[in-house]
């Protein structure tokens, strides 16, 4: 598609586009991005299937399988997502005190790996708001991860700790969160060339810096 053809969507279209992306011909295609973008004042997103200037950031991908960022039981509304998020944010800024981890950066991965749903599990058994893996849980203790509390509590520690190990690289322990720190070793320390992972980071950056600047007074 040319730039003359590209597509732009308002704000209020993105969940009807979401849902197209799951059911029309577009899941025969290999990938398909969502880009998030900003006008000037930096407070009005625009979504397009291609960047339109220099905000733009991958939002989301549907990749013939699925979409991201994942919601558990699929897609989610807008409304349900920021419903979803406030009813955890007291929850996440605790624990992020607690840990010395940002909380928007907590937000971020969750909102990208469950679409902040406590229920949600993975084909490969990751469980709950952070998705976490039994295996990685069980360095820490035994915890039930479906427990929003003890889930993101896990989660905001072994976040905390690929951060320290990376020297506070975010994208690196991002990367880390997703295909594991000895990926990220074994690669140089840098993000493995994995296409989940090379999707993953900038959609968890993008809602990273995100949640930074609009994060409450």
């Amino acid at each position: 598609m040319s730039s003359r053809q590209r597509r732009v969507f308002a704000p209020a279209q993105q969940f009807m586009l979401c849902m197209a992306f799951c059911a029309a011909g577009m899941a025969q295609a290999e990938e398909s991005k969502i880009y998030r973008s900003y006008d000037p004042s930096g407070r009005t997103p625009t979504f397009s299937d291609r960047p339109i200037n220099r905000t733009s950031r991958i939002y989301a991908v549907f990749d013939g399988n699925q979409l991201w960022p994942r919601s558990g039981a699929g897609p989610v509304s807008l409304p349900q997502l920021a419903a979803r998020r406030n009813a955890i944010e007291p929850l996440v800024q605790r624990v992020a005190g607690m840990h010395g981890v940002h909380a928007a950066l907590l937000k971020a991965i969750i909102e990208v790996e469950s679409g902040f749903d406590a229920g949600a599990r993975s084909p490969k058994g990751a469980i709950g708001l952070m998705q976490l893996m039994p295996a990685t849980a069980a360095r820490y203790g035994q915890f039930n991860l479906y427990s929003p509390e003890q889930n993101v509590d896990v989660g905001a520690r072994y976040l905390r700790d690929l951060l320290t190990m990376f020297n506070g690289n975010v994208r690196l322990a991002v990367a880390a969160y997703n295909a594991g720190e000895n990926a990220v070793i074994r690669h140089g320390r840098r993000v493995p060339p994995y296409q989940e992972t090379m999707r993953y980071v900038p959609m968890v950056l993008e809602r990273y810096d995100r949640f930074r600047l609009h994060a409450a007074p």
